[in-house]
């Protein structure tokens, strides 16, 4: 193909985003030969797409859970680690089995005044989740020196483990609630996960 002819057929493509050949890394519009490579690109896309005909492409699925927890980066592989315990699959086997959604205070994010612009965003996410991945179940878990909880509640109704463990069950009664509300048929699972990984369950 000579490079006039694919100019022409470049020109042609222009007002198609998806088919526009895209401009390269040398900051002008792709040759035959950056063409041709482009098209093998997709080919082998959609070669796997043909090769795994019951994967789910479009974002759904049948899946057991829900987690809610914190943004927290201490908590990230700990609550890994206990969804693989929650639903009794080994640690190699936990990837994919649950969708996910993280916001600071996790379920206080939810529900406390402190919060309230972040409410919808929740509640929209989850109708999502329930939607499109079938899931069974909601996991709730806030954490212990919490810095979303300080803020929420004050730094001196969290400041001992007794108190901070009645400030979070107040939250987690009502994020429970909430999920019952919109979604009755979904069973609710909700605790405070402690530094060291530990969940108390609450409610």
């Amino acid at each position: 193909m000579s490079e006039s002819v694919f100019q022409s057929i470049s020109s042609k493509l222009a007002p198609c985003a998806c088919c526009t050949p895209p401009v390269t890394s040398r900051g002008n519009t792709m040759g035959r030969r950056d063409f041709l490579n482009w098209g093998a690109a997709g080919a082998m896309a959609t070669g796997l797409a043909l090769a795994a005909p019951g994967a789910s492409w479009a974002g759904g699925g049948n899946y057991e859970s829900t987690l809610f927890n914190c943004i927290d980066p201490r908590f990230t592989t700990l609550s890994w680690q206990y969804m693989g315990l929650l639903q009794g699959v080994s640690r190699d086997k936990l990837e994919d089995n649950y969708s996910h959604f993280v916001m600071a205070g996790g379920p206080i994010g939810a529900v406390h005044p402190k919060f309230e612009a972040w409410h919808k965003t929740y509640w929209d996410n989850l109708d999502v989740t329930v939607s499109l991945h079938k899931i069974k179940r909601v996991v709730g878990i806030t954490h212990r020196d919490c810095g979303a909880a300080k803020l929420a509640f004050g730094e001196a109704a969290v400041s001992k483990r007794e108190s901070e463990t009645e400030a979070h069950g107040e939250a987690l009664a009502a994020f429970r609630e909430g999920v019952k509300k919109r979604h009755p048929k979904l069973s609710v699972i909700t605790g405070v996960m402690d530094i060291n990984g530990k969940v108390d369950l609450i409610g």
